[in-house]
């Protein structure tokens, strides 16, 4: 099941879903169920972090072609209607990660042009490293689920460019309700971060933690 939370972030997800449907719908987009949860996950987590004045700009050296994309016009304007909608100004770098999950591209398909020590090989290693780990101490199985990897990409590289440049999040107000209600997705992100912590010896704070196991409670719904 989807993580469920508090009522105001719930209400405004609902907002974003009906927002980012009739966009799907006008223009007859094919969209899987995973990917357009993902996708709302993606963006209300935006909107949460302009309102509360937590947002960190991403890295943009690995998505600027996306720009040529025939769905980037398409995800400007449901940035656009965000912006309008709750009085905010989301970084136009958003537009290319709407994009990426309206077609489903997977970040690991993309060519990098690496800014810092980060490749996709490695990437791609954590990722699989963690599935096998709580697969074995979880005995959850998301081998199958490649719609998994577009999410948790799509999250993760922000996230490793947060955490190698020492810019994590300290203020998430979901942590501490993911964190009691929602056991198993957030050990599923410990996994994650033990993974990502042997391989940069570094490891994410709770805050970011609770961000990740948002994108295990998506994969876990199947």
């Amino acid at each position: 099941m989807v993580i469920e939370l508090d009522s105001q972030y719930e209400n405004r997800k609902e907002v974003i879903e009906d927002i980012v449907n009739s966009f799907i719908n006008e223009h007859s987009i094919s969209v899987s169920q995973t990917a357009f949860d993902n996708l709302i996950i993606h963006l209300s987590l935006c909107v949460s972090r302009e309102l509360h004045g937590t947002y960190i700009p991403t890295s943009e050296s690995q998505i600027n072609h996306l720009k040529e994309h025939e769905y980037y016009g398409i995800s400007k304007e449901i940035v656009k209607a965000l912006n309008n909608k709750f009085n905010i100004t989301i970084d136009e770098n958003q537009i290319s990660y709407v994009t990426m999950y309206l077609a489903n591209i997977n970040l690991l398909d993309i060519d990098f042009n690496c800014e810092f020590d980060l490749c996709d090989d490695e990437m791609e290693e954590i990722i699989n490293e963690t599935i096998e780990r709580i697969q074995n101490q979880l005995k959850i199985d998301l081998k199958e689920n490649n719609e998994f990897y577009t999410g948790i990409t799509l999250h993760f590289y922000p996230a490793l460019d947060r955490l190698q440049n020492n810019q994590q999040l300290t203020n998430n107000p979901l942590k501490d309700q993911v964190q009691s209600q929602h056991e198993t997705e957030f050990k599923c992100a410990e996994i994650f971060n033990s993974v990502v912590e042997e391989h940069y010896h570094k490891s994410f704070n709770e805050h970011e933690l609770a961000y990740i196991a948002l994108h295990f409670g998506t994969a876990l719904k199947k």
